[in-house]
């Protein structure tokens, strides 16, 4: 789909998929983004994260500005999250910008559109008058039924649960590592099904993947567009991250981790050999190390921190998804390591923390506690 610079197999995978929609969003034109967003939200929505689809399109409505029927790629989608909203019986916030439609009447459109046979003909003959005659007669001539169209239409009409089941199964399996679930979300009586989240085991979506793919997909925008840092003690610091990376606005954030003791911090610098930058320091003090985020591993207390042969202090867990160092450079650069993203240098380690923040749109001062998803 779109960019398309993920690195993606055959069929569906979570984490490639994952990783690809972050792709396209930090590479390719803004212009695409939207469609980018609203895709996955969609296909969210299909397997139990209609909540964190919901927050991912409000999100990135506060972040560009921009109106929300650049969310829909086209008229299927728009009739997809028609029906889902319906099924749903709830109306996001995010959607107020859009055209009101008729959940029944467009469901027999999707249907008209499911049986229309499609010609595998791009529609690239010129625009001149004799061209565009030529294409029409080239394309009629070659359409086509698409074969997911009848697969989806047939799921639709399937008389008992477990026919649905077994042709939601066999979609996912044709439907390619980017499967267009708007053909499946504007059939009518599929709505209901997907809206409970009826494609989360066909294409085996682990738990709490929506949420983490929002997460990633809103720090991929944060990136494109930084908001500017403020200047604010660093206990403030580390306590609007917390709070801006917690989702539930009804509970309180977690408190951020109690301080490292002197003692502790002198103990690690001795077995570093040299002083710690003075803002890690600070850190140290009002925080001793940080719980993990999607975008970012635990950072490491004071007692787990040890030099290697170089030099360089490694200060958060080793995961799959990279490293966080403090490099010695005439002074001291903090480099974030990320084997699918590349290496990202900060001239501080503060300077890391409010980049953090700002992936996590929580960088203003009075910043609503939610603001990352509300």
């Amino acid at each position: 789909m779109l960019g398309g610079f993920g690195e993606l197999g055959r069929r569906f995978e979570p984490r490639a998929y994952a990783e690809a929609c972050v792709a396209d969003l930090l590479l390719g034109p803004p212009a695409t983004h939207g469609a980018v967003i609203g895709d996955a939200a969609l296909l969210l929505s299909c397997v139990g994260g209609a909540a964190a689809a919901d927050r991912l399109c409000e999100r990135w409505l506060a972040v560009t500005e921009l109106p929300a029927t650049d969310l829909l790629a086209d008229d299927a989608t728009a009739r997809g999250c028609a029906q889902l909203h319906a099924a749903r019986q709830v109306v996001p916030a995010w959607t107020r910008g859009l055209p009101p439609l008729d959940a029944e009447a467009e469901a027999r459109t999707h249907r008209r559109w499911l049986d229309r046979a499609d010609s595998p003909i791009a529609p690239d003959f010129g625009s001149s008058a004799a061209a565009r005659a030529a294409e029409g007669l080239v394309r009629q001539a070659t359409a086509e039924p698409d074969p997911l169209k009848r697969l989806a239409a047939r799921a639709d009409d399937a008389a008992d649960m477990a026919g649905v089941h077994r042709l939601l199964a066999e979609w996912v399996a044709k439907a390619g590592p980017r499967p267009k679930v708007a053909q499946l979300a504007g059939c009518g009586r599929l709505a209901p099904l997907l809206a409970e989240g009826a494609l989360a085991e066909p294409l085996g979506v682990p738990d709490g993947w929506p949420e983490e793919v929002a997460g990633e997909l809103l720090a991929a925008l944060r990136l494109r567009d930084p908001a500017p840092a403020e200047d604010v003690p660093m206990a403030e610091l580390v306590e609007r991250i917390l709070t801006a990376r917690h989702a539930d606005p009804d509970e309180p954030p977690p408190p951020r981790q109690p301080a490292a003791m002197p003692e502790a911090i002198a103990a690690a610098e001795r077995r570093i050999g040299r002083r710690l930058p003075d803002d890690y320091r600070a850190f140290l003090a009002a925080s001793d190390g940080l719980p993990a985020d999607v975008v970012l591993p635990r950072l490491l207390r004071a007692d787990e921190l040890h030099a290697a042969d170089n030099g360089v202090v490694v200060i958060s867990e080793r995961t799959e998804y990279g490293v966080v160092t403090l490099v010695p450079r005439h002074g001291w650069l903090v480099v974030e390591a990320d084997p699918g993203l590349g290496s990202t240098t900060h001239p501080s380690f503060r300077a890391l923390l409010d980049a953090h923040l700002a992936l996590l749109g929580g960088s203003h001062a009075g910043a609503d506690p939610g603001s990352a998803w509300r």
